[in-house]
């Protein structure tokens, strides 16, 4: 029997070569299932390169691209044509599917087969559409959503509280398992450090990575730096591009030594970067939302690098219990000051303190690739797969 699987993302806001947390996320999981030899075809619905998936076999099916009522009936219809495409691909031996709106191709298909299917849910897709976007179709939405996590044969939130909010909608907390973001760890332990700003060279250097959403406290951050740089000669170096860049603009020019900032970076240019911050930052609001998984923290741990970031609930599941020195209430300028003082005056040693080596090893996609194959019940190779053609687009 085939030991491949349907590796699925019906998402038409998700690219396959995309530098957000979403393509990412998917990208990475996808490598880490070739590293330990379980073979993909992966079915997504945006254009864009699809190398970086290699070795595995990749379709791209796109969804017509429309707006409102129009773009998500079109949505709906998608479906069956990517469910055409994973019939003439398959048979697989179980399906993977990261939760879309309006997304049925993928339990359709593991019906038809009669395998397993797991379910990847990074949010409540429903209540995110109707507020930050426009959903026409919002009970219908919920109800596809909902649909397909109760025919899954398991359901992996990102986390806890999005696990709750799973079962409060009627899934039985028995078939959910909170898988968390990963990343590659080798990557982020042995990248060599980014060179600094001429001007920050040899000067306590503070580090923003991430888009710049409001809830990502970036506002918050440039006021409490502020405050720190009264006390202390240091300087912060703001990576990402998003809605607040004016205020970041702004800000450099009031602070043109000690602040720099440096558009979105490709990646895989990330692990170098963080190994060049002395202290990294993820200053999250108390209006971010309590149910996802942050990439941001994750990577931080990953580099081994010093975190100083508000004891908001996403960042204190990633911590599963862990509490490093660097943690601050949030919106809390003095506490954010504190706490930042209490990093540079560690040091480097900051970095592990309060945290355990095996939260760090449990982060790495290899390792949840591994216990996600256990799920699907397919076994694992003991040597990176073979290259494969990768499919490339369709209609």
């Amino acid at each position: 029997m085939s030991q491949r699987v349907a590796f699925l993302c019906e998402d038409p806001g998700i690219p396959p070569d995309g530098s957000k947390g979403a393509s990412v996320h998917f990208r990475s999981l996808a490598r880490a299932f070739a590293s330990i030899g379980v073979p993909l075809d992966v079915f997504m619905a945006r254009k864009g390169d699809v190398h970086a998936y290699e070795p595995h076999r990749v379709q791209v099916i796109p969804t017509p691209r429309r707006s409102k009522l129009t773009g998500e009936v079109s949505q709906i219809a998608h479906s069956m044509q990517m469910g055409q495409a994973m019939a003439e691909l398959g048979p697989h031996a179980a399906v993977y599917e990261r939760l879309s709106l309006f997304g049925l191709a993928g339990l359709m298909h593991a019906r038809e087969l009669d395998v397993p299917m797991l379910v990847e849910v990074n949010a409540p897709l429903w209540r995110e559409a109707a507020m930050f976007r426009s959903l026409e179709l919002q009970r219908t939405a919920k109800g596809v959503c909902l649909d397909v996590c109760a025919g899954a044969h398991r359901v992996l939130p990102v986390s806890s509280a999005l696990a709750d909010e799973l079962v409060a909608c009627g899934i039985d907390r028995h078939r959910i398992e909170v898988v968390g973001n990963g990343t590659d760890l080798a990557a982020f332990q042995n990248a060599k450090p980014a060179r600094r700003p001429a001007r920050f060279i040899g000067r306590p250097t503070l580090m923003f990575v991430g888009s710049l959403k409001p809830w990502h406290g970036i506002g918050f951050l440039l006021d409490a730096f502020k405050q720190l740089r009264q006390k202390r000669d240091c300087a912060l170096w703001i990576i990402g591009d998003g809605p607040e860049r004016d205020l970041v603009t702004a800000a450099q020019r009031e602070m043109r030594e000690d602040l720099a900032h440096t558009p979105v970076v490709a990646h895989e240019d990330v692990p170098a970067m963080l190994q060049a911050a002395d202290i990294v930052v993820a200053p999250y609001t108390s209006a971010a939302p309590t149910y996802f998984s942050p990439l941001k923290v994750v990577e931080v741990l990953a580099a081994g690098r010093p975190l100083l970031a508000s004891r908001t609930p996403c960042v204190l599941g990633t911590l599963a219990g862990h509490r490093p020195p660097g943690l601050f209430e949030p919106d809390d300028v003095a506490d954010f000051v504190a706490s930042a003082e209490r990093l540079l005056d560690a040091g480097d040693g900051a970095a592990t303190e309060g945290i355990d080596a095996g939260l760090v090893a449990k982060l790495d996609w290899r390792h949840k690739a591994r216990d996600l194959a256990a799920l699907m019940g397919v076994s694992t190779g003991t040597t990176a797969m073979p290259e494969a053609d990768c499919g490339g687009a369709r209609g």
